[in-house]
């Protein structure tokens, strides 16, 4: 993939490097598991830029939420050999279920903890369903 021009408007009057952003959840969406291993030199590359200083960083994290995308490790290194997992928040899939995790582990607990992890255990345990159903389980179908 090449990376957008930033300053390059586009038809809608949007910068060509906000269009490319809005179009990573259909990339790593695919294969509809909702998640991805990049590295921080890729999302630097895909950002339009060439190092990955704290301002650009910062940018990308930035870009990341407003397209409703999560990133493991929670706080992007600029080391650009470091793997960095993106998901998707907003679909079911694998990418959600990670989205849950970081959830609970980064939030204080409240009122919404107990219904978060509910939530998980249930995609947890439809997901271990599905995996036992497949015929090259070593359980087998039930």
């Amino acid at each position: 993939m090449t990376s957008p021009e930033l300053s390059e408007p586009v038809a809608d009057g949007a910068p060509a490097a906000e269009r490319a952003w809005a179009k990573l959840p259909e990339i790593i969406g695919l294969p509809d598991e909702g998640f991805a291993l990049w590295d921080v030199e890729r999302l630097v590359r895909f950002d339009g830029t060439r190092k990955a200083g704290f301002r650009i960083i910062e940018r990308i994290e930035q870009q990341l939420a407003m397209n409703n995308i999560g990133h493991l490790p929670a706080k992007l290194p600029t080391d650009s050999t470091c793997p960095v997992l993106l998901y998707r928040k907003d679909v079911p899939g694998t990418g959600y279920i990670l989205h849950l995790v970081h959830e609970l582990a980064t939030q204080e607990v409240s009122d919404e903890t107990k219904p978060l992890v509910h939530q998980l255990n249930m995609l947890l345990e439809a997901r271990a369903k599905l995996m036992r159903a497949q015929p090259d389980h070593p359980e087998g179908k039930r």
